[in-house]
């Protein structure tokens, strides 16, 4: 080819871009390539933002062919309305009010070079109203009219951590783990007044509060975004991933709860180390030295800036023991998440005194071995309702299947140690073992295999005759090769079955043979006993009919109540949009009882002077 015709080739080429429009030149050069994206790595508290790069297929597109925040997976949106939060009470049940309209950017698109580097962008932002000649707040519709502000952080945080705990937790599980509703999560990031952020199980969002404060000595007010802290939306983004991999959880069962929290606190920080710069930056704060407090244990450190109390809303290095702590979940949680944090610094160190790795490859790949772990426990504890004991078994379980008892001692000496586990909790977990019944898969098994593997051995499975399973549900695991099958208990036995809210769980290995088994029925290990209890479920059951229990559109469902005792209720979620709570009819409140399903991160608004200076504000301040 001459010199001459490809120089009048390029020519044509360039008038044909000269001619493409500025958001197709852009959108084409993001196509499978990677976008830059401003967020906090921590929160504003800590450290000035980032400039990090996410994959393009995270994003989605507006009308106009821009990169925007609504991706497949994440699509982060606004509602037109700030709301104020009435937590409940005896006199309140507790519920949302419109108090402003909303001045943050509806429309989450990229600025005008197609990326979102918002580097620029105020750290503190200050709040700023509307008012009249007499300085007194405008009201439009009865809201407060606050000034638009051209801020991003908050939203571009949040979307990046959400992502990030759903690769993290992918990768580690070995599966996909569809969240949200039909595989969206959607993330409102400013919806109402209070320093809290929650993830909702009835609409499967996550909601992000605004938290406006005074500095010493100034009367203006500052507002912080929640969803501007990397680690609180991780964490969030953690409770929407438990929900999956535990979907048939009782949402108001306090060991679960617990657990939850304890769950997301880990999601977020084994997640964080992967990102090589965070794995860096904990490296160069903490000197090698992992067993101290530092950035990667404390959450969300503008609690503490904005409070004056502790290093964070939660700090993972601590001693703290169940005896230590109340039963509320977030309290009772950080028992479990010490425990695990522990671990994680022994593993750390021994990977690097016995295995000879660098402190950058060892804090990853500790990180790394602790999230493979988050991620299985589901699939080793009780389907509906579960202890803190439970769950720590199911740790000593995932150690014998996918690690072969390396890490049995660090676990059992830290649980004894934070009294998760009694003196018996082993020999009992060895005994649930020793019960699991002896099923073989067959290779490749489908759906209706599976099904028929599971009638033909319900005897085996300690299903007595007046009960039944339905298959509920097939997931294989990749990574380990595992096959994850729930099912459903039925009253009663072929088409005519009465299903109940029991479930339970099998799993098998990649050889086929069943790893562990939790029976839907909420009875000890024996066939002698469970026999026993299920002739007293019957009667329950009965009974729950003649009090009309099962007449408010929810199945049965046989509980564990907490003092030991079987009952029987019947669970039906109530919402009433960004606030959601169960109603449960029960044997001893067939009436119905009102059970609060979302609880506050940080419980109870914090206001007032603070040792550190600042002032939280509230609702009625801004007012």
């Amino acid at each position: 080819m001459s010199k001459r015709l490809i120089v009048s080739k390029l020519m044509i080429l360039a008038m044909v871009l000269m001619s493409l429009p500025v958001t197709q030149l852009q959108t084409s050069a993001a196509e499978g390539s990677n976008i830059k994206t401003s967020s906090y790595m921590d929160d504003p508290f800590v450290a000035l933002s980032n400039i990090g790069r996410l994959d393009a297929s995270k994003f989605g597109k507006d009308s106009d062919g821009h990169p925007s925040l609504s991706g497949n997976r994440v699509s982060m949106i606004e509602e037109d309305i700030i709301y104020r939060e009435q937590r409940p009470n005896e006199s309140n049940p507790g519920t949302f009010t419109k108090f402003a309209w909303n001045p943050w950017p509806i429309a989450s698109r990229s600025n005008e070079k197609g990326n979102f580097n918002f580097a620029d962008e105020t750290r503190f932002p200050i709040h700023e109203v509307e008012r009249d000649a007499d300085g007194k707040v405008i009201l439009r519709d009865g809201l407060q009219a606050w000034k638009p502000r051209d801020l991003h952080l908050g939203t571009t945080t949040a979307f990046a951590a959400s992502n990030a705990a759903r690769d993290a937790a992918e990768s580690w599980a070995g599966r996909d783990i569809a969240w949200g509703n039909n595989n969206l999560l959607e993330i409102e990031s400013h919806i109402f007044i209070d320093f809290n952020a929650f993830y909702s199980p009835s609409s499967r969002m996550i909601f992000f509060g605004v938290v406006p404060y005074h500095r010493p000595g100034e009367t203006a007010v500052w507002m912080f975004e929640t969803a501007s802290s990397w680690e609180l939306a991780a964490h969030e983004s953690g409770h929407a991933l438990h929900d999956v991999l535990k979907p048939n959880a009782n949402e108001v069962d306090l060991g679960y709860n617990t657990w939850g929290e304890s769950f997301a606190d880990q999601t977020w920080m084994w997640a964080s180390l992967r990102d090589p710069r965070r794995v860096r930056a904990v490296l160069a704060e903490t000197s090698g030295n992992l067993y101290t407090s530092n950035s990667l244990s404390r959450l969300c450190e503008a609690f503490a800036a904005l409070s004056g109390k502790g290093t964070g809303i939660r700090d993972a290095f601590h001693n703290k023991k169940v005896s230590d702590t109340t039963d509320e979940v977030h309290d009772r949680s950080e028992v479990f998440t010490g425990a695990a944090y522990k671990v994680f610094t022994l593993i750390y160190n021994d990977l690097k005194s016995r295995q000879g790795l660098d402190e950058r490859t060892a804090l990853t790949e500790a990180g790394d071995i602790m999230g493979v772990f988050l991620m299985h426990i589901p699939d080793y504890t009780p389907e509906n309702q579960m202890t803190l004991e439970d769950v720590a078994k199911a740790y000593l379980k995932v150690d014998k299947e996918l690690y072969g008892g390396r890490y049995q001692t660090m676990f059992v000496n830290e649980f004894i140690n934070r009294e998760i586990f009694n003196a018996d909790s082993v020999n009992q977990w060895m005994a649930h073992e020793a019960a699991v019944p002896d099923l073989r898969l067959p290779r490749r098994a489908s759906g209706p295999k599976i099904d028929r593997l599971v009638q033909a051995n319900l005897d085996r499975l300690g299903i007595g005759p007046d009960f039944g399973l339905k298959l509920q549900s097939v997931t294989r695991d990749t990574r380990v090769s595992q096959t994850v099958v729930r099912v459903q208990l039925t009253e009663g036995r072929g088409d005519d079955a009465v299903p109940l809210e029991n479930h339970g769980i099998l799993i098998f290995r990649a050889n086929g043979t069943l790893a562990d088994y939790y029976s839907p029925l909420p009875v000890e290990d024996g066939s002698h006993v469970q026999m026993q209890m299920q002739v007293r479920a019957r009667a329950l059951m009965n009974n729950a009919r003649e009090l009309r229990i099962d007449q408010h559109g929810a199945p049965l469902s046989m509980v564990r109540r907490p003092n030991g005792q079987l009952s029987v209720e019947a669970r039906v979620m109530r919402t009433s949009g960004i606030y959601c709570w169960v109603e449960a009819y029960t044997l001893e409140h067939p009436e119905g009882e009102r059970h609060e399903v979302i609880i506050p991160t940080v419980p109870g608004i914090i206001s007032g002077h603070q040792p550190s200076g600042l002032q939280i504000l509230t609702a009625d301040d801004l007012n």
